[in-house]
């Protein structure tokens, strides 16, 4: 699954029509976009705007598709050394042809302006929004873990080879769900599976968070003291594409952290260092 999934044709040609774009060269084969998801996994109205700089950005937990265009290729974003890491390119075909975007986070935002302001001054950048939980696991802490404050020095690590688990690229890799995605055949919805294809959940439980709801309808898993406790189920997570469908699913809204999952099936009880997601919105938006 791509992000261009998530990306539909109204935003493909305001980009277009923004940034005078043209067709690019290179016609290897590029993904699709995909109806099912599109319908199941659709941007909300937000993604009507695209973001201009830094001024009209609305989130500051959202990731962003910068697209890609002459003289801007990922060569040259690459050799200015401007983001923090290897830029993740992204290609996808619409209607109007091939395009080319780099995932970009809100931080990254000012620094691209910066330097094409410097470099390229004449073109004017345009973001469009993910719509996605944000996932930044800390390869050097326990960041950001549910239920507790890891810049405190008695959660820090030991020593500088302590690995903290789950890693960002970890696959597979445990999920817990509480709400709708604690359904199998769910799961087999948004995963575009197969109908034969089962989609095991063991029933589980974590500590350090509690329940909330936002919107009136919407489960929210916030921070809470140790000793809570929150009963729900886990699913292991074996792909990339699974673990994007589920990003996506949850929205901006949510953020993924880690968390201790004690699964509880048919062979006892056992303990694995996993995942969840947590409720970033605003405290005023929680009932």
């Amino acid at each position: 699954m791509e992000y261009l999934d998530n990306l539909d044709q109204h935003a493909m040609s305001a980009f277009d029509e923004l940034n005078g774009d043209t067709v690019l060269p290179d016609r290897t084969s590029a993904p699709k976009l995909s109806f099912e998801l599109r319908d199941l996994l659709r941007f909300n109205k937000q993604r009507r705007t695209l973001v201009k700089g830094v001024a009209d950005r609305k989130s500051s937990n959202m990731d962003y598709l910068f697209k890609l265009s002459d003289p801007v290729t990922p060569t040259i974003l690459a050799l200015a050394a401007i983001l923090p890491s290897q830029a993740r390119i992204i290609q996808g075909e619409g209607e109007d042809g091939i395009a080319q975007f780099c995932h970009v986070s809100d931080l990254d935002i000012p620094k691209i302006n910066s330097w094409l302001a410097k470099a390229y001054p004449d073109i004017s950048p345009i973001f469009a929004p993910i719509n996605k939980a944000r996932k930044a696991l800390s390869p050097n802490s326990a960041y950001p873990t549910l239920g507790y404050d890891t810049t405190l020095p008695h959660y820090r690590p030991d020593s500088s080879t302590c690995e903290c688990l789950p890693t960002q690229d970890q696959l597979p890799v445990w999920y817990f769900f509480y709400g709708t995605l604690g359904d199998s055949s769910f799961l087999n919805e948004l995963f575009e599976s197969p109908p034969e294809e089962e989609h095991i959940l063991v029933p589980a439980l974590i500590h350090g968070g509690k329940l909330q709801t936002w919107g009136g309808k919407y489960n929210a898993l916030v921070d809470d003291h140790p000793g809570s406790r929150v009963d729900g189920w886990a699913y292991e997570v074996v792909s990339l594409e699974q673990e994007d469908a589920l990003r996506m699913y949850e929205t901006a809204k949510y953020e993924v952290v880690r968390v201790e999952i004690e699964l509880a099936g048919h062979t006892g009880r056992r303990f694995v260092k996993g995942c969840t997601f947590r409720f970033v919105g605003k405290k005023g938006e929680l009932d």
